[in-house]
């Protein structure tokens, strides 16, 4: 009997059909998914929102963060359908701090569907206050390839783990009732950004960018069987506080407790503030700043300036900000011919203008400008509760005195109630 050989190249082919149809599958799906994505983001109207502080502000920051409450929307993806036949995604934010010419602006980028909310919570906490939509700033500045701008940004990332926070208003005092301390002895944090910001000259623009959305289930746990997935916001704290007082614990060979010793005064400030931020509303955050000009008035000093805005807000023994991938490279053959840093700093104010962080975009299809930006980056976004937030975004008081920093200078009221018609 003649037995039949089967060809070494055939069992190569079956096997390269299993690998290579679940791959092309895999990547058909992404496609698609980033592709209806693009479309939907493409059809979503929006609205810059300017928010002029009144003369006087005699709350803390802790207005700001009952209105950033208002922010916390986890819906817009809807059900399945909508998600991946519609490309629904969940709804996000822009809470930008900007100086065009030393002249201080505090702007909030919404759907516009969100405008009417955003404005009221706004005037309920800041009763004087001034709302107004405008038109947006960044499209003043043209596209970073024609070569007639100079321009310097960076993203900004956590040092350590995002369970511990930043020092907040409540480390500087700013939550104690207004009159336990003068206006001149109160310290608040966004000063020093406020006021080198205000510090540039003509033709200059310094862009401060947080972007936000609200957390969902995203977390790895560390259980005793394993890694856990999709635990919220406060699983992540219990389970960081936890380690903690674990690491208090001596043990021996076998793993057993058989001392514990006292945390320090500073150790126990941490909890309690990992605690305290672990019990408000958290959000996905992402934060990249933007120096631009004419080119001819490209100032480097201003480099140090931008990188520095944020540390007061760092701490050793919390956490603190570092830059992640600025538009420049250490040494010069990591690009000979000057086309990396042309895409760099273009790709960054692509970003910027397009409020793109947590979604990527099909770049074969343009239905909108800025829109198709090619950046998911969502999986480096850190989380940041409302309290951070309010911390470096809010209404300062008179203990900025900014120059240029423009307020409302009448109050408003209401017309008497016997006025003629």
């Amino acid at each position: 009997m003649q037995q039949t050989i089967i060809a070494p190249s055939f069992w190569q082919g079956v096997i390269g059909l299993i690998i290579a149809v679940p791959l092309l599958v895999y990547l058909a799906w992404h496609l698609w998914v980033s592709y209806v994505q693009t479309l939907f983001i493409g059809s979503i109207k929006w609205t810059l929102l300017e928010v002029k502080p009144p003369k006087e502000v005699f709350k803390s920051p802790l207005a700001m963060e009952l209105v950033l409450n208002s922010l916390y929307q986890t819906g817009g993806h809807g059900n399945w359908l909508q998600k991946y036949w519609q490309g629904a995604v969940r709804n996000w934010f822009a809470l930008e701090i900007v100086s065009i010419e030393g002249s201080i602006h505090f702007y909030i980028r919404t759907a516009t569907k969100f405008k009417a909310i955003i404005q009221s919570q706004i005037y309920a906490q800041y009763p004087q206050a001034e709302v107004s939509e405008v038109e947006d700033y960044t499209t003043s500045v043209p596209d970073f390839t024609t070569g007639s701008i100079g321009l310097w940004g960076t993203q900004f990332v956590f040092a350590k783990d995002e369970a511990y926070p930043i020092k907040t208003y409540i480390d500087f005092g700013l939550d104690r009732a207004v009159g336990s301390l003068d206006e001149e002895q109160r310290i608040d944090p966004i000063t020093p950004m406020l006021e080198f910001m205000g510090s540039i000259g003509t033709g200059e623009q310094i862009w401060f960018q947080i972007m936000v959305r609200a957390v969902t289930d995203r977390f790895t746990i560390k259980g005793k069987d394993g890694e856990e997935s999709g635990k919220k916001w406060p699983d992540k704290i219990k389970s960081v506080i936890k380690e903690f007082n674990d690491s208090l614990n001596e043990k021996d060979k076998e793993g057993k407790t058989i001392a514990t010793r006292r945390a320090t005064r500073g150790e126990q400030g941490v909890i309690e503030a990992i605690e305290r931020n672990g019990s408000k509303f958290a959000f996905d955050s992402g934060i990249r700043a933007v120096y631009v000009t004419q080119k001819d008035k490209f100032d480097a000093n201003r480099i140090a300036g931008l990188t520095g805005m944020v540390r007061q807000y760092s701490s050793n023994d919390f956490n603190s900000f570092k830059p992640e991938g600025p538009t420049a490279f250490d040494f010069p053959w990591e690009d000979l011919t000057g086309s990396k840093i042309i895409k760099k700093k273009q790709g960054i104010l692509d970003a910027y203008k397009a409020r793109a962080y947590f979604y990527g975009a099909f770049d074969l299809i343009k239905p909108q400008k800025y829109v198709t930006y090619p950046e998911k980056s969502g999986k480096a976004a850190f989380v940041l509760s409302t309290e951070e937030l309010a911390t470096m975004f809010h209404l300062p008081g008179r203990v900025a005195e900014t120059p240029s920093f423009t307020r409302i200078e009448a109050t408003k009221a209401e017309p008497p109630a016997n006025l003629p018609v």
